[in-house]
């Protein structure tokens, strides 16, 4: 059973730090680049990790590459990025860059986080991410897909504000 209380937190979390990322853009446009290793879900994935040892794929199915192949054309047309990935054998990385109003940063990343867990050839392993004002990183995001840690600069410019979200 849902807990409205824990989900009507998470929003507000997502709140706080869009109303941080619109206070350190001020007035000027931020770029977002967000990386997300990519891995195939084979019947490996599902079964218990008790048969780890038996055989290890280097190589993605085909199916793979064409969702993440679409992927990045839904992600391209959907935000007006750049994306593009890098196939590496067993997983692939998924990477965007685009450059928007700090505001919006948190309901991007959201929106492409969603539309990777519902490729139905690939989950989502792990989530880098940076925002940029100007030449200098504002703010460092990673985790999965499910808890994304988000550390940036305080309002007095002293400290970090470091921020779990659940997503």
């Amino acid at each position: 059973m849902f807990n409205i209380k824990q989900i009507k937190l998470g929003l507000e979390e997502w709140k706080k730090l869009e109303n941080e990322l619109r206070r350190i853009g001020d007035s000027e446009k931020l770029e977002l680049v967000l990386n997300m290793v990519m891995v195939p879900v084979t019947e490996e994935n599902n079964e218990n990790e008790e048969e780890e040892g038996e055989e290890h794929h280097h190589v993605a199915p085909p199916e793979f590459t064409e969702d993440l192949s679409k992927l990045v054309d839904s992600i391209k047309s959907e935000y007006n990025a750049n994306a593009d990935y890098h196939s590496h054998g067993d997983h692939g990385e998924l990477m965007v860059a685009l450059i928007t109003e700090g505001g919006s940063i948190p309901g991007v990343v959201r929106g492409i986080i969603e539309e990777a867990r519902n490729c139905e050839s690939c989950m989502i392993h792990s989530i880098n991410g940076e925002v940029h004002l100007g030449d200098d990183v504002s703010v460092i995001m990673f985790g999965d897909s499910y808890k994304l840690t988000v550390i940036l600069p305080g309002q007095d410019g002293r400290r970090l504000v470091i921020m779990e979200l659940n997503v």
